[in-house]
């Protein structure tokens, strides 16, 4: 039994649901059921009951493996993070991807004063989208990410750290002038026939607008995408189009002739820091200390 077994299954009790815990720690449904029988046998005694198929029984021998599980996998990743503290960093550059808000959250700025303060070390910030981000980090072209929680479904929680950096709401750009600029907040509904121009696909704004139209039933008129804000923004004045940015990367970019109104019902979304498990080092945890410490005193 593997600690990536206790893991699967703490998911699997959370859930109770096999199919959404394969799908946090991207496995196939095929592969967890798998880990779980093999982890029945070795324990010798049944841990859930599924022969009802809509609904997964936790057995009484399964909630007390659980919390012993959840002690070990507690006292792993306690482990995990005294060894990153002791762990030396390399002399090498550490190379960091992010989407394309480090201006906007001050990432930027962090990032060069941390290298301003600590000339013996090189921090490199990448620019980049989403799924390209995802993929560099994967195949261990760079050695951390920050990324909005959309765009970090795909990543293991047995094979990444991911720690929330803020949180933001998706907010509604328009013209002060547009016919709904009256309006407190704005639904899907309200939205359902204004013309759309969006980030594009991998940004992590495109995907949960598009999922709140499919959620909503109602198709959404996306004329025209560009993955450039200030390009979005500019082109909304005296404009009957509307666009959807997260309310603190949209600030820097608005102007007396735009108005921003809340979504009912609200989305939010989640900054994230993620790095693999066991690749942690001083370095990276005091990057991760500086951007939390800082984004703290912003607020």
């Amino acid at each position: 039994m593997k600690i990536e077994d206790l893991q699967a299954f703490i998911l699997v009790y959370q859930y109770r649901n096999i199919s959404k815990a394969a799908a946090k720690i991207n496995l196939s449904q095929p592969e967890l059921s798998r880990r779980l029988r093999a982890m029945e046998d070795e324990l010798n005694i049944a841990l859930m009951n599924t022969t009802n198929r809509r609904k997964l029984v936790i057995t009484q021998a399964g909630t007390r493996f659980y919390h012993h599980a959840m002690e070990v996998v507690s006292s792993y990743q306690s482990a995990l993070t005294a060894l990153a503290n002791e762990r030396p960093s390399s002399t090498k550059p550490l190379v960091i991807g992010t989407v394309p808000i480090a201006g906007q959250y001050n990432i930027a700025q962090i990032i060069a004063a941390f290298n301003n303060h600590h000339p013996q070390f090189q921090i490199r910030l990448i620019e980049d989208q989403g799924d390209a981000i995802v993929a560099d980090l994967t195949a261990g072209k760079i050695d951390a990410a920050i990324l909005r929680d959309t765009q970090t479904t795909s990543l293991s929680a047995l094979e990444y750290q991911k720690t929330t950096l803020l949180t933001d709401d998706l907010q509604v750009i328009l013209a002060k002038d547009h016919a709904l600029a009256g309006k407190p907040s704005l639904s899907i509904h309200d939205l359902q026939n204004a013309q759309i121009m969006t980030l594009p696909k991998g940004s992590g704004v495109y995907e949960p607008v598009i999922q709140l139209f499919n959620e909503a039933h109602v198709k959404p008129n996306v004329y025209f995408q560009s993955a450039h804000i200030e390009t979005l923004t500019s082109m909304l004045t005296h404009s009957a189009s509307v666009t959807f940015l997260f309310k603190q990367s949209a600030q820097p970019f608005m102007t007396d002739q735009l108005v921003m109104k809340p979504l009912v019902p609200p989305v939010t979304s989640r900054l994230e820091f993620v790095y693999p498990l066991r690749a942690g080092n001083q370095l990276l945890l005091s990057i991760l200390h500086q951007l939390m410490t800082s984004d703290r005193q912003k607020k």
